[in-house]
C-alpha cells in the first residue's frame, strides 16, 4: 500500500490516506520512529506493527488524560483501558510505563486518598479502608496512613446530629445515631461510650406520640383499651413506663 496523503489534524494527530482508500489516524511518534513521511510504502506486516503502537500510545494518552482530572489507582486505569477494548498486553505495557513515568504511585494515592476522605468526607476508617480494598490496595499498605483522630469526627458528627433533632426520643436518637456512624464506616468501640450519655426531653416528644395516637384511635378502643393500646407503642419506641404514666395521666 502506497501513502498517498498527509493531513495534520487537532494537537499530535495526522491523518494518513493509502491508495486502496484506507485512513488512519496516527500519533506524531508513530510517524517519527516509522519514518512514514519518507517511507510511503506500507506492507501488511508494517501496517500491523504501526497501528499496534499507535494503540499503546492511545492508550498511554487516554490514561494520562484520566489521571490529569483526577489521581486514579492501578486498578482504575486497568478497568477504564478494559472498557475502552484494549488488548491485555497494552494494557499491561501501559500500566508499567505510567509506573516508570511516577504516574501511578500506590503510596501518594492511599494518602491523598485518606486525607480528602478525613478533611473532606464524612466517612469513617472501615468504610475508607474499605473503599480503598475496591481499589487493589492491601490493608497492610492502608493501615498506616489511617492514624488520624476519627474518634473526634465521630464524636463532632454527633453533636450536630443531637442538634438538628426534631423527631427522636433519647432510645430511638441512639439508635438511629449508632446506625448512622457504622454505616459511615466507625467502628462502635471509638463513640458508643459518648452515644450512651446522650439525652433529650423525652416528655416533649412523648406528649407529641401520645396526642397522635389519642386523635387516631380515639374512636377506636374504649379509654382502658386505648390506653393499653398506646403504652404497648410506645414501649416499642423505647419509652418507660414512668414516662408512659405521668404524660398518659396528664393527656387521658
Amino acid at each position: 500500500m502506497e501513502i498517498i496523503r498527509f493531513k495534520k489534524g487537532k494537537k499530535n494527530i495526522y491523518e494518513l490516506e493509502f491508495d486502496n482508500s484506507l485512513k488512519l489516524k496516527l500519533y506524531d511518534d508513530v510517524i517519527v520512529k516509522y519514518n512514514l513521511l519518507a517511507n510511503k510504502i506500507v506492507d501488511d506486516t508494517l501496517l500491523e506493527e504501526i497501528t499496534d503502537y499507535n494503540d499503546s500510545l492511545k492508550a498511554y494518552y487516554d490514561s494520562l488524560n484520566k489521571i490529569s482530572y483526577k489521581m486514579r489507582s492501578e486498578r482504575e486505569i486497568k478497568d477504564y483501558l478494559t472498557k475502552q477494548s484494549y488488548s491485555d498486553d497494552i494494557i499491561k505495557n501501559t500500566i508499567n510505563k505510567l509506573k516508570k513515568d511516577g504516574y501511578l504511585n500506590r503510596e501518594l494515592y492511599i494518602k491523598s486518598y485518606i486525607n480528602d476522605m478525613y478533611n473532606f468526607n464524612n466517612y469513617g476508617p472501615l468504610k475508607i479502608k474499605n473503599n480503598l480494598n475496591k481499589l487493589g490496595f492491601s490493608n497492610e499498605e492502608i493501615e498506616p496512613y489511617l492514624e488520624l483522630d476519627f474518634k473526634e469526627k465521630a464524636l463532632k458528627l454527633i453533636d450536630k446530629k443531637v442538634k438538628l433533632n426534631k423527631k427522636y426520643n433519647t432510645y430511638l436518637l441512639r439508635q438511629h445515631l449508632n446506625n448512622y456512624l457504622i454505616n459511615l464506616g466507625y467502628p462502635k468501640e471509638i463513640f458508643e461510650d459518648y452515644l450512651d450519655n446522650i439525652n433529650v426531653n423525652n416528655k416533649e416528644y412523648l406528649k407529641k406520640e401520645v396526642l397522635t395516637l389519642i386523635r387516631k384511635y380515639e374512636k377506636k378502643y374504649e379509654k382502658e383499651q386505648l390506653i393499653y393500646f398506646i403504652k404497648d407503642k410506645l414501649y416499642k419506641k423505647g419509652y418507660n413506663s414512668d414516662e408512659m404514666k405521668e404524660v398518659l395521666n396528664e393527656l387521658l
